[in-house]
């Protein structure tokens, strides 16, 4: 379509160039000739010029609009099937979930998933790379309801108790089950549990240094083994906890108690 577009504008200016020439070579000519039309001969083929290049313009914009539709449609499709597969493989799991589930659930054909993917294993990976990588939200990489004031125990059992009820709960045990399982993608999918890792530690040491300001202690810069440890026991919480409340019940694990235990951690 880009080539398609840089040829139409070729033509356009080329088309623009001879009729200019045109002009001015039957310009002279009437002039010699026949001076009383000469303005009107001018005139006419300026105006045709101009409609030609109008004409030429609004072929290109219309390949361009055609192209914006298209690519806005992809795009939508694309995140259609990928809404749908994350809930999918979070209710049936990868291996008990089928391309058909997936374009089911969208509203789509199976050769939609296809054209796209190319693969359920594919489909999967874009689902992992849309909720661990780049794309996904910068916010799970921090504590919920943790701030340089301190840990607000209720926001953060509010926090999770909404993990606890959130279908991604499944998705995100999901996710992390599929990576021990296949080792061929292990490399890729563990390297974003890693960097997440690594940006949940950086914000406990922000956390552990507003701490020891507000107290007036002197704080170790960077990072320290002490915030790797604690990270560890939070990212445990923060998964064990909804996982446990939905499973045991509130006899044995409340969100309230994972709440409690990380306050203790980062305290």
């Amino acid at each position: 379509m880009a080539d398609d577009r840089d040829r139409i504008s070729a033509a356009s200016r080329a088309l623009a160039d001879a009729a200019a020439q045109l002009t001015r070579a039957l310009g002279t000519q009437a002039e010699r000739l026949l001076p009383e039309v000469t303005d009107a001969v001018a005139e006419g083929l300026r105006e045709a010029a101009r409609e030609l290049a109008d004409a030429t313009g609004s072929i290109a914009d219309d390949a361009r609009t055609r192209e914006q539709r298209r690519r806005r449609k992809v795009d939508r499709t694309r995140a259609d099937l990928l809404d749908a597969a994350a809930r999918v493989f979070a209710a049936r799991g990868f291996e008990g979930a089928s391309v058909d589930d997936v374009a089911a659930e969208a509203g789509y054909t199976k050769g939609a998933v296809y054209a796209h993917f190319g693969s359920k294993r594919e489909l999967f990976l874009a689902v992992a790379r849309a909720r661990l990588g780049e794309e996904g939200d910068p916010s799970q990489h921090t504590v919920p309801g943790v701030g340089p004031a301190g840990v607000d125990v209720g926001a953060l059992t509010d926090a999770l108790a909404l993990s606890s009820d959130d279908p991604r709960l499944l998705l995100a045990v999901e996710l992390l089950a599929y990576a021990l399982r296949h080792p061929e993608d292990a490399d890729e999918l563990g390297g974003f549990y890693a960097r997440a890792f690594d940006a949940l530690v950086e914000h406990v040491a922000d956390l552990r240094r507003a701490r020891d300001a507000r107290e007036g202690r002197e704080s170790a810069p960077g990072t320290t083994q002490d915030d790797r440890d604690t990270t560890l026991g939070v990212v445990a919480l923060l998964n064990v906890a909804p996982l446990g409340a939905r499973l045991l019940g509130p006899e044995h694990i409340t969100p309230a108690a994972g709440a409690r235990v990380i306050a203790r951690l980062l305290a």
